[in-house]
């Protein structure tokens, strides 16, 4: 009998080269991209602005806020139109890259949100930062800045230097 007649069946070759034939070298495997589902969000993100808020209470802000919040967008020239407002507790298990995959992010504002509920590493506030494509701002919370004058000063600087306001 050749070994040109000889025929294997396929379950033992299986079993044969279940492991890797070059000793320390395994395959790595590709990671598993989670479906993410569609992303809700408040404006048109014209320019890829999102702008990360927190709120278990409304969809998004009160009357209130909500004002505070378009004062603020219209001292940067921008408007709802130009920005993505998102309340993270529609999608509280999210990560920061999560919402990037989801949602195109050139420039964030995060108010009143830890960065470890993003998954981010501890980062000081009104500095910015880069992560992955975006460039980072986190502030605190619109409510506390809009009783405090030193906090909106600091807001106003992060923001021109967030989207190069001069």
């Amino acid at each position: 009998m050749s070994l040109e007649d000889l025929q294997l069946d396929p379950y033992f070759l299986a079993k044969l080269f279940a492991q890797p034939l070059i000793p320390g070298k395994t395959p790595e495997a590709a990671p598993v991209q989670k479906p993410l589902p569609k992303v809700k969000y408040l404006g048109e993100n014209q320019k890829n602005v999102a702008l990360f808020i927190q709120n278990e209470s409304e969809p998004y802000l009160n009357d209130e806020l909500f004002n505070l919040l378009t004062n603020i967008l219209n001292a940067c020239k921008l408007g709802m139109q130009d920005v993505a407002l998102i309340n993270i507790s529609s999608q509280p298990e999210f990560t920061f890259r999560d919402w990037q995959q989801s949602l195109k992010i050139k420039q964030a504002v995060v108010f009143g949100i830890a960065p470890q509920q993003l998954s981010i590493d501890e980062l000081p506030s009104y500095q910015l930062f880069t992560l992955g494509e975006s460039a980072v701002l986190f502030s605190d919370h619109l409510q506390i800045i809009g009783t405090d004058k030193a906090l909106k000063a600091r807001l106003w600087s992060g923001l021109k230097q967030l989207l190069t306001i001069a």
